[in-house]
């Protein structure tokens, strides 16, 4: 009874190694990434192979053959466990592997093939069975191990009966012995069944969890590069106000404190360790207040920026709590400053009607004292005609004051007709000239031909070439040379006026345009300003580019509207005149 006790043992823990040595194989292929992946595909085919095929010639080598001639082999659970976890061709090659080895046993042995080769008459019933063993449960696989060895345990006892090769008076110890095995296989089977089960889950769980461990990766990368691509300024904080991370924005504009900062240096430490906005009063008490579920915002003055802040709480919705906080910050600076310059302009807006009005009204009275004026000079000694003369200019000065500052105060909506650039420049060339040979000085044309006709207003146009033609002879000695140039660039048409005189000053050009600046004794500093609004109204620019010592030029670009030339020949290009 002992000798049947141990081999029975030695039976179970030969039919239990298939599935014990296919749990460790798997389990460190898989964490090695040996398998490249695979569950029962592939590489996992093999070990089902390996595993199975030496319990099964195991099982076969170190059967217990007892007195009453019933072997008992449980060779028929790694049979049964290859055919139902393998693939068809895993079957066919792990059955043909296994009998041939079985033969060869039971031939080197001398035991009866029949005994041995009972679990193969078994294997074609069990590849109909294998899709019901793959898609049941556990309890329906353990149904279907148990039915096999069952039936082999039958069969190894029916066969000799039926063929002859046993006494049935010796058949009846041969039952409690078949019973036994019957138990043990049993046992056995629900053993194997168990182990194999567990090792599939547990691939399995494996495999999820690399699978939902890679998308969650993929899923933060992408929204780290969200955040990084964004304009805001983003910086995530856990429930401990530590930084988790800071988007590239945020970073950039930390640097301002510490120029060499990493991400990586940054990551891990508190809020409160950070320099700058993050130690403002207002920053830790909105943080607090965010940890308590509280979202807020606020603008905050980080010299010489301005930030509106949001204050974001992160909240775990399985636990109900607040496990973080999202700070972004927007740089308002520009619109602060654009708020505040909108302000004063509303303020001079006002100031400038209000002046408008005023100026408009003083040139009344003014013209009644040039009037009374003009009749005393009349009636005064010839003595005095010197002090009239002066205050009859200083008035006809302060009246041109007041028409230029009128012209750049009123903001007023301009008629324009199809003209030519050139007409404009040719009706206005004799007064230009009078006043160049006062001066002793030469102008020169150099207008291009076939130049497009353009939408504008004539006399705003003449005002503008007056003012910069004048400027320049101004800024000119003797025999200084005015050159006004028109040409073609692109969807353009240039003008530009160029003089030889001393050129300007690099800190003069910034102010070149500002209201009321001039650089003349004289001077009202409302011209250049007249003539940028001229420009302005007319949808074009005007820019300055001057070297001291060798002049200045002022070019003036208008946008072509209707591409229209001129259907009569130009004059010749350049003309010139001299004293």
């Amino acid at each position: 009874m002992l000798i049947a006790l141990k081999e029975s043992v030695l039976q179970v823990l030969l039919a239990v190694i298939s599935a014990g040595f296919f749990s460790i194989l798997t389990d460190y292929g898989d964490k090695k990434k040996v398998w490249a992946g695979h569950l029962l595909p592939g590489p996992h085919q093999g070990i089902l192979y390996l595993c199975c095929l030496p319990a099964i010639l195991l099982c076969s080598l170190f059967q217990y053959q007892p007195p009453y001639g019933l072997p008992s082999n449980l060779g028929i659970i790694p049979l049964t466990v290859g055919a139902m976890y393998g693939t068809r061709r895993t079957s066919f090659v792990l059955a043909a592997s296994a009998l041939t080895g079985v033969l060869i046993i039971a031939q080197s042995i001398e035991m009866s093939p029949m005994y041995v080769g009972t679990a193969f008459i078994l294997f074609p019933f069990m590849l109909l069975h294998v899709k019901f063993f793959q898609r049941g449960t556990l309890l329906d696989k353990k149904l279907v191990i148990f039915t096999y060895v069952v039936a082999d345990m039958l069969l190894k006892a029916l066969l000799p009966l039926l063929w002859g090769k046993q006494n049935i008076s010796v058949y009846i110890p041969d039952l409690l012995t078949t019973f036994w095995n019957v138990a043990v296989g049993v046992l056995a089977s629900f053993a194997v069944v168990s182990l194999m089960h567990n090792s599939f889950e547990k691939l399995t769980l494996r495999r999820d969890v690399t699978e939902f461990t890679s998308k969650y990766l993929i899923e933060v990368d992408k929204l780290r590069q969200v955040m990084d691509l964004m304009p805001l300024s983003l910086v995530t904080l856990d429930s401990e106000e530590r930084v988790i991370h800071m988007n590239k924005t945020m970073l950039e504009l930390y640097r301002d404190f510490d120029p060499y900062i990493t991400l990586p240096e940054v990551v891990g430490r508190p809020l409160n360790s950070l320099y700058g906005f993050s130690a403002s009063p207002v920053v830790n008490e909105r943080v607090a207040k965010a940890l308590e579920g509280e979202a807020g915002a606020d603008f905050i003055n980080v010299s010489p920026k301005v930030f509106f802040s949001s204050f974001l709480p992160f909240r775990d919705k399985h636990m109900n709590q607040t496990t973080g906080v999202i700070i972004a910050l927007q740089d308002i600076t520009e619109l602060e400053t654009l708020r505040s310059e909108l302000g004063n302009f509303e303020r001079l807006s006002l100031v400038g009607q209000m002046a408008a009005g005023i100026t408009h009204e003083i040139r009344n009275p003014m013209a009644v004292v040039r009037g009374f004026l003009q009749l005393m000079r009349e009636k005064s000694p010839d003595s005095l005609g010197h002090y009239y003369r002066i205050v009859m200019e200083e008035l006809d000065r302060a009246n041109g004051i007041i028409n230029d500052f009128l012209s750049l105060a009123q903001n007023r909506i301009v008629e324009k007709e199809q003209c030519h650039l050139h007409d404009i420049i040719r009706e206005l060339t004799p007064l230009l000239w009078a006043d160049a040979n006062l001066r002793g000085q030469t102008i020169e044309l150099k207008l291009e031909d076939h130049v497009t006709m353009l939408h504008l207003n004539p006399k705003e146009i003449k005002q503008l070439l007056l003012n910069l033609s004048r400027n320049a002879m101004e800024a000119m000695g003797e025999k200084g040379v005015l050159t006004i140039s028109t040409h073609e660039e692109g969807d353009f048409v240039e003008l530009e006026v160029r003089d030889t005189g001393p050129g300007i000053p690099p800190k003069q050009l910034e102010k070149l345009f500002q209201p009321f600046y001039t650089t003349k004794t004289k001077g009202t500093g409302l011209g250049l300003a007249l003539c940028q609004s001229i420009v302005e109204r007319h949808h074009g620019t005007i820019a300055v580019d001057s070297v001291e010592g060798m002049g200045t030029q002022f070019k003036v670009r208008l946008r072509r509207t209707i591409p229209t030339y001129r259907e009569h020949s130009e004059p010749p290009v350049i003309n010139s005149i001299q004293k």
